[in-house]
């Protein structure tokens, strides 16, 4: 078997050889020359999602286990326990309470036993042993596509409406279901069919990411009374042309920052999907500097990537879509600053955004045989430089940015 992972490795480590200036091989994919690979962690290789990060624990979920890593030394992650699941889907964005001791899986594919019918559920897990993660309670009707804490975790809202009581995480209530009187999509008057997330940026207030509408902000103090404060706009309109879906957003620095970032998606829309154009999921920052007055936030730069050769960082084709996926800024982001945004068969990308909003490419990372689905950035590593990339296909890459900061 060794053999053969070598053999097959030659073409694509030759064709490395003719990488232009800035881009070389490594071990895990090509990569520009501020971008060092270190390693990966091959046992969560196939539908490795998302992860959390409290303190120096690392949370993996996909779709068949779930994963703690002590991550003391960001090299060099140690595994704690696992709790394999069978299959439950998706669960894109895990959530871990602010003690450690739960955490959330939305399982949003239907087929769990729910009365005389089948159901989505919410999963929640005691992770309070480390090396022993056990389910303690599952809420029925409950598992939205992504399920996000809120007010320290004391309350959860889902990407479909659902809202739930998490006060006692062993006995969560269902406050709102999706589609009912009362979910959270209704009491915010949210067009279009849905949203795919959500992000409390901080205590009480959420940056909402639309299917088809514009960026929301929303006060979420009160679960049960939710009140928009801004919207977004651009030029690609309030709906639909865009051809993309709003995946997920952040507002650096509790909401302090200029900048509002956001994400789009499309993915598994061939073929469209197949290859890269404006149309397809891009990364793009927001102006929040008037938010206050006018109740609006409003579009500044968007970038896309571009189909090309392996070499220069560019897959000639897509198979999950030319599409940008969960994204993390840097923890030194100050009006402007490093992002690093998972792009599927894209890879890594490290993007710079300038105090003007205006965003370009800072450098990039492509695996070989990837489909990267999450970057974040290792907050145990105290140069502030090592980065984890999730990926479906490949488990995680272990990253160290060498540019600036």
């Amino acid at each position: 078997m060794k053999r053969l992972v070598s053999l097959l490795a030659v073409p694509l480590l030759l064709a490395g050889l003719l990488a232009p200036a800035g881009a070389a091989p490594s071990q895990g994919g090509f990569a520009t020359d501020n971008i060092e690979y270190v390693g990966n962690i091959p046992f969560e290789s196939a539908t490795s999602t998302g992860v959390t990060i409290k303190g120096k624990y690392m949370y993996l979920t996909s779709w068949k286990n779930i994963s703690i890593y002590d991550i003391s030394d960001p090299t060099a992650p140690a595994l704690q326990g696992t709790l394999p699941v069978g299959f439950w889907f998706e669960n894109e964005d895990v959530e871990v309470t602010p003690d450690g001791d739960f955490l959330f899986f939305s399982e949003s594919l239907p087929g769990q036993p729910c009365g005389t019918n089948t159901c989505t559920v919410l999963h929640v897990v005691s992770v309070e042993d480390k090396t022993n993660p056990t389910p303690v309670a599952e809420l029925q009707n409950a598992g939205d596509h992504t399920f996000s804490c809120i007010l320290r975790c004391k309350w959860g809202y889902g990407s479909d409406g659902t809202i739930v009581d998490l006060r006692d995480p062993t006995d969560p209530k269902l406050a709102a279901a999706a589609g009912e009187k009362g979910n959270w999509h209704e009491l915010i008057e949210l067009p279009g069919s849905g949203a795919h997330d959500i992000d409390e940026y901080k205590k009480g207030f959420i940056v909402v990411s639309p299917l088809d509408f514009t960026p929301m902000i929303v006060d979420v103090r009160n679960p049960l009374k939710p009140k928009v404060l801004a919207i977004g706009d651009g030029p690609e309109g309030w709906t639909g042309e865009r051809g993309y879906l709003w995946h997920s957003g952040a507002w650096p620095r509790s909401g302090k920052d200029r900048w509002l970032l956001m994400e789009g998606e499309d993915v598994l829309n061939p073929p469209k999907s197949a290859t890269c154009n404006d149309k397809q999921g891009p990364f793009s920052t927001f102006d929040t500097s008037k938010w206050k007055k006018t109740g609006r936030v409003h579009i500044t730069d968007t970038f896309n990537v571009a189909n090309g050769t392996y070499q220069d960082g560019s897959p000639a084709a897509n198979a999950f879509g030319c599409t940008a996926h969960w994204f993390e800024h840097h923890p030194t982001f100050r009006n402007g600053g490093l992002v690093a945004v998972a792009w599927y068969d894209h890879g890594t990308r490290f993007l710079d955004v300038d105090s003007k909003g205006k965003i370009s490419e800072a450098g990039w990372f492509l695996p070989y045989v990837g489909e990267t689905s999450a970057a974040y950035w290792a907050p145990t590593d105290k140069k502030k430089r090592l980065l984890y990339a999730v990926d479906y296909t490949r488990g995680i890459d272990i990253l160290r940015w060498n540019g600036k900061l």
